[in-house]
């Protein structure tokens, strides 16, 4: 054994040299690039480099992180438990190439995010530990617009108080961070969004009467947080606000999830329990506390929260207040939308159980969720079975096994008013080239759920069914190839969709490696729905008729030297909506990205230029952007697209970015709509960070 590790060693002493920053960029670009909606990224870009400052140990069970965060496929994962569990524990990082699924590339990626050495026992940390060795973390970021938009120019003007935005139109964020260890970390997270007031109030004294019961002086959002973990029988413990992942997301999974994406095996989720929440995202969190109890076969979770949400205020026929609809856009610019803020109380309690006996794990989840008010939406079809009243239970047993090759996982869950849901999978990894995942799901109409997130078309796992397949396919060393279908239909109505419906969605994407520097891919997807056909006489829905969305896309990536990288993507949409009309899309664009020797300077720029025919067409790619920060526009209409973006380390301890980009259209006379309407066809905006790290 001591042989091998000595020759792996020596196999493997180029990798040492890999970049770290470099290996975050990699792993976000590859996860962004397979997805089309748009996602806050900010939490998964801070975990990713956290891990770079402490390394997860492959000894421990925090190796589901690794999976969780895109590092390690499902088959990896799994022989790697297995190799564990057959020798007892790893001697070095480098025995991972005698692993089933790892290749010196897989090992390349992951190297500066994990580490190998014995479990230690630990311990609570002495003040004067947590004084000598605690590191200080904090940004300073802001952000505008360059362009005056609509809601700036009438500011405080004017008798109609909702014409115009309340404050400037500078973006604050500030966020701190200490941490000791992997062990012990607290902090704070405050932001003031553009348009949003901070300290001076408006000198209109009759705004100033409509919103005094509700404007407090400073950032319009705080998040405070304190999370410790590894301290014998707990396991985890947070004060403050917090997300929660357990099982599927059937039942409740409160923290960042991905759905379908060009990955097409990597559907099984592994919990992580719980999570400090440190992101700017005003809604999706808990607020309150949490502890993870647990020794070798067992854990449990118990859990208490209490959170303000954003909502419409209503108030029916004898004077009752009421809510009809929950907000999650986290503004509040004018003064409607500082009327809405913070108007209901969210209570949820409850606890989990889970046992594991080697491949095998059982868990039971159920929690109570109460509101201040109660919410009753709309009496539309489509909101026939939209939970109603202020009292929801909601109960989940999860499962995972593992028999043969295969790995079957799943979970089942139920709300008080009756509905269910169930998600099962199956993930076959014949052999390393081959791999294979099966998931059918069936939410029906009437499961409610307020903190569920698991693979759905919908945007929430009700009236719904599903069937996915997926594979990933290793063609030849070179050549791979990912691809899936998903059958999905929805029993009951929806919005533009007049009676029950269905739909189907594939997509493949085959990767070609030429070389270390040159690696390409091309990626074909396609989507048919049913939607509502209106009828030319009378304006009234009256059946439903296909509507397709189709795209593809080539993308060659290479590497000059050391220090340029070269990307370039072409890509083409095509949507047919149900009277047959089309509408095209196109974009093409040019990366560019530098950095320097010594890795204290770094620069990316692009320039893309697009041309579709409407909204429906439109194509996203992601932008590189400061750190814990993203950015992935939807490109429509015609134009051009620059960005650059520049980061330069002043020191060890201060780093700080410059990021300005440019839209330009030049057959508008205005962009945008509403307040947010600029005159003229340029729209720009930069962005400052400042981080401090002590």
């Amino acid at each position: 054994m001591h042989f091998k590790i000595i020759f792996l060693w020596f196999l493997l002493f180029p990798v040492l040299l890999f970049s770290q920053s470099e290996a975050i960029q990699q792993t976000l670009e590859n996860l962004s690039e397979n997805q089309d909606i748009l996602l806050d990224y900010s939490k998964l870009i801070e975990e990713l480099e956290m891990l770079e400052s402490h390394p997860i140990n492959l000894n421990s069970d925090q190796i589901y992180q690794l999976h969780r965060l895109f590092l390690l496929n499902e088959y990896q994962l799994e022989n790697l438990k297995s190799y564990i569990l057959e020798n007892d524990h790893l001697l070095s990082v480098y025995e991972l190439l005698l692993i089933d699924g790892f290749t010196r590339e897989n090992i390349e990626t992951i190297l500066p995010f994990i580490e190998v050495k014995p479990l230690e026992k630990m311990n609570l940390p002495k003040l004067n530990q947590l004084i000598k060795y605690g590191r200080h973390d904090l940004f300073l970021r802001y952000q505008r617009k360059l362009q005056t938009q609509n809601g700036y120019q009438n500011f405080e003007n004017g008798d109609n108080t909702n014409s115009y935005y309340l404050g400037n139109a500078d973006k604050y964020y500030v966020k701190y961070k200490f941490s000791y260890s992997r062990q012990i970390q607290w902090g704070f997270t405050t932001e003031k969004d553009a348009g949003e007031l901070f300290y001076k109030e408006p000198e209109n004294k009759q705004l100033q009467s409509e919103i005094d019961n509700y404007f407090h002086k400073g950032f319009d959002f705080t998040s405070l947080h304190l999370y410790g973990q590894d301290f014998g029988l707990i396991k985890q413990i947070a004060l403050g606000d917090y997300h929660l992942l357990f099982g599927q997301g059937l039942t409740i999974w409160t923290g960042l999830s991905f759905g379908k994406s060009s990955d097409a095996v990597q559907l099984k989720r592994f919990e992580s329990y719980i999570k400090p929440y440190t992101s700017s995202n005003e809604n999706g969190f808990l607020r309150g506390a949490a502890i993870h109890l647990g020794q070798k076969h067992w854990s449990t979770v118990l859990f208490y929260s209490k959170n303000k949400q954003d909502a419409t205020l209503q108030i029916d026929e004898n004077g009752n207040e009421y809510v009809s609809t929950l907000l999650y856009t986290g503004l509040h610019r004018t003064s409607t939308e500082l009327s809405k803020k913070a108007i209901l109380d969210i209570q949820v309690f409850g606890g989990r159980f889970k046992y594991t006996f080697k491949t095998v794990s059982l868990g039971f989840t159920a929690f109570n969720t109460s509101l201040s008010k109660d919410l009753i939406s709309s009496y539309t079809p489509e909101n026939l079975f939209d939970l109603r009243g202020n009292k929801l239970t909601n109960y989940g047993i999860d499962y995972a096994f593992k028999w043969w090759k295969a790995n079957f996982y799943g979970e089942v869950a139920l709300s008080s008013a009756g509905g269910k849901a169930i998600i099962s999978g199956i993930s076959l990894p014949f052999n390393s080239r081959m791999k294979l995942s099966l998931l059918y799901r069936n939410y029906e109409r009437d499961y409610q759920n307020l903190f569920a997130s698991a693979l759905a078309e919908n945007s929430s796992p009700n009236n719904e069914k599903g069937f996915y397949a997926g594979t990933n396919v290793l063609l030849s060393k070179k050549l791979r190839l990912q691809a899936y279908v998903d059958f999905f239909s929805f029993p009951w109505l929806k919005y533009k969709q007049d009676s029950p419906s269905h739909g189907i969605e594939y997509r493949a994407q085959l990767f070609y490696d030429y070389n270390q520097n040159i690696r390409m891919h091309i990626k074909f997807k396609y989507k048919q729905k049913d939607v509502n056909l209106g009828s030319e006489n009378t304006g009234e829905v009256n059946f439903l008729k296909d509507e397709t969305k189709s795209g593809f896309q080539y993308q060659i990536n290479y590497s000059l030297n050391e220090r340029f990288e070269l990307r370039n993507r072409i890509e083409f949409s095509r949507f047919l909506d149900g009277n047959q009309e089309k509408s095209l899309g196109f974009m093409l664009y040019q990366d560019i990205n530098y950095h320097s020797v010594n890795q204290r300077f770094g620069s990316n720029t692009r320039l893309a230029v697009f041309n579709t025919d409407s909204f429906s067409s439109a194509i996203y790619a992601y932008e590189n952007d400061v750190l814990y920060a993203f950015s992935i526009p939807a490109y429509f209409g015609q134009g051009i697209r620059f960005y650059q973006l520049l980061n330069y380390d002043l020191s060890q301890k201060i780093k700080c970015w410059f990021r300005y980009s440019l839209s330009y259209f030049p057959d508008q006379e205005s962009i945008g709509s509403g307040l947010d309407e600029i005159s003229g066809s340029i729209k720009s905006e930069i962005k400052l960070q400042l981080r401090i790290k002590i």
